[in-house]
């Protein structure tokens, strides 16, 4: 079980129980039915609104009334990324949870740590994981993973609250007091097929990379499988020994994870020359390659023998791989007043190209909005050059740094009495739903925290058993006192 050796057997319990739920992105019925049910159940004030958003209010306990009102927060959705070969539909399948060497993990998938457990927080504090506290707000967003929906669409008028923890990080040791904004893109070609004669098909592989999370991640040098395809088909598309047509190239699913595995069906005048310069290209791209990608791997596999094969046409696909080599990708600047921060960067999250047409899907951020306008401007110039159509969606805003803040003075307070040890304050660049709610409600005094969790958006993400004890300890007193 997992509850051994936890001090915080109801906490873990709501964790196990939130896990069991599908709850992918714009599919948080179920997760929305649940925590109107644990409020009904209970007595508790409930509003869900038609985005599945979820408010829970709680009356001050005894003795508590006069104390200011805290409004706790994360969100319901998931991250739904699996290992190839994994069998799960996360439609319908909870999550195989399990614990190794104190982690936390879930069996072939993502573990939805990001935000579960700001959820399972929040409804043992609401269940009595608390002794005391004023009144209490716990809004349950959804839909935050693909572009902070739930939380653009709230009625803000609902909150009282002036004080706020979001719970949506992932280090113990920080605070984080402010985030980036950021933009979704996705450019869409129109593509011809042609049928060509194929003395052989192929599939094209580029895996074992880490991925990760395109905002937190991305200044760690973990390579992104898409550009790699991109100057893998560049290559081999100028290589007349392998006479190579490309009939579909497909890799990552979400825009905000950096793509792990990336793979092109292509057709190939002699399949043993295809593999010897796919070998060759995978000995350049280890050049310089971080160790966390050290799992590398370029290869090929016959897929058929010779026949006619319909692939985008020769120009046409010269166009998509022409973007996937040359859009900038990664860190474009640091932030030149706070060491290590990430001031600007892109992600290539989606690439999809078949005969029928084709679209890539990247994600831009900067904590300045002149940077995200440059670059959907930048985007907006591929697009005319190569005959794509442009369209910039799921805008968010940063949060800006507040200088004082005695919500964020409390946290500090309770962590080091907690845990012995000062907790650092920081501002990250992946976007946090912190800045629409600070947009909506200007004078709330907010901070987001968080367990130590690793790999986000990844089958490798993992939650640290004693670290969520700690954190939750450090919320109860913060609660508490």
């Amino acid at each position: 079980m997992l509850s051994n050796n936890f001090a915080y057997t109801g906490l873990m319990k709501f964790f196990e129980e939130i896990s069991a739920i599908p709850r992918a992105s714009y599919k948080e019925e179920r997760i929305a039915d649940y925590l109107c049910e644990f409020a009904k159940a209970r007595g508790l004030e409930c509003y869900r609104d038609k985005t599945n958003n979820v408010l829970i209010n709680a009356p001050a306990t005894e003795g508590c009334e006069d104390r200011p009102a805290l409004l706790l927060q994360g969100h319901t959705d998931m991250v739904c990324e699996k290992n190839e070969g994994v069998e799960h539909d996360f439609d319908t399948d909870g999550l195989e949870l399990y614990e190794e060497d104190g982690w936390i993990k879930a069996r072939g998938t993502t573990l939805g740590a990001d935000n579960g457990v700001a959820v399972a927080v929040m409804l043992y504090v609401l269940d009595g994981g608390v002794e005391r506290h004023g009144a209490l707000q716990c809004l349950f967003t959804a839909s935050e993973e693909v572009g902070l929906d739930g939380v653009k669409a709230f009625d803000y008028s609902r909150i009282y609250a002036r004080r706020m923890i979001n719970m949506d990080s992932a280090d113990e040791s920080l605070i984080i007091a402010g985030c980036a904004g950021g933009q979704r893109s996705s450019l869409k070609f129109d593509v011809t097929a042609e049928t060509v004669a194929a003395p052989c098909v192929a599939r094209i592989s580029i895996k074992g990379l880490a991925g990760g999370h395109s905002g937190e991640d991305i200044d760690k040098g973990r390579a992104n499988a898409n550009k790699l395809m991109g100057r893998v088909l560049d290559s081999l598309m100028n290589d007349a020994s392998v006479d190579l047509r490309i009939v579909s190239v497909h890799g990552g699913t979400k825009d905000n994870a950096i793509p792990r595995e990336c793979e092109a069906t292509v057709t190939a005048s002699d399949l043993e020359a295809l593999r010897a310069k796919a070998g060759e290209l995978e000995a350049v791209l280890r050049q310089g390659i971080s160790k966390s990608d050290s799992g590398l791997s370029v290869s090929v596999t016959p897929v058929s023998s010779a026949g006619e094969v319909c692939c985008i046409s020769e120009a046409d696909a010269k166009r998509l791989v022409f973007f996937m080599h040359c859009v900038d990708n990664g860190v474009f600047d640091m932030n030149h007043n706070i060491d290590g921060l990430v001031e600007w960067s892109r992600n290539l999250g989606i690439v999809s190209c078949e005969p029928t047409g084709a679209e890539m899907v990247l994600s831009s951020r900067s904590s300045f909005e002149s940077r995200i306008d440059e670059s959907e401007a930048e985007l907006d110039s591929f697009a005319r050059i190569l005959g794509a159509k442009a369209t910039h969606y799921n805008r968010y805003p940063g949060w800006n740094f507040a200088p004082e803040s005695e919500m964020r003075d409390a946290y500090l307070r309770a962590f080091e009495a907690v845990t012995g040890k000062r907790c650092e304050v920081t501002v990250i660049h992946a976007g946090l739903e912190c800045g629409f709610i600070s947009e909506a409600v200007p004078d709330m005094d907010i901070l987001s925290c968080g367990p130590v969790v690793l790999d986000l958006h990844s089958p490798d993400e993992r939650l640290d058993k004693a670290s969520f004890e700690r954190f939750f300890t450090v919320i109860k007193k913060v609660i508490e006192d």
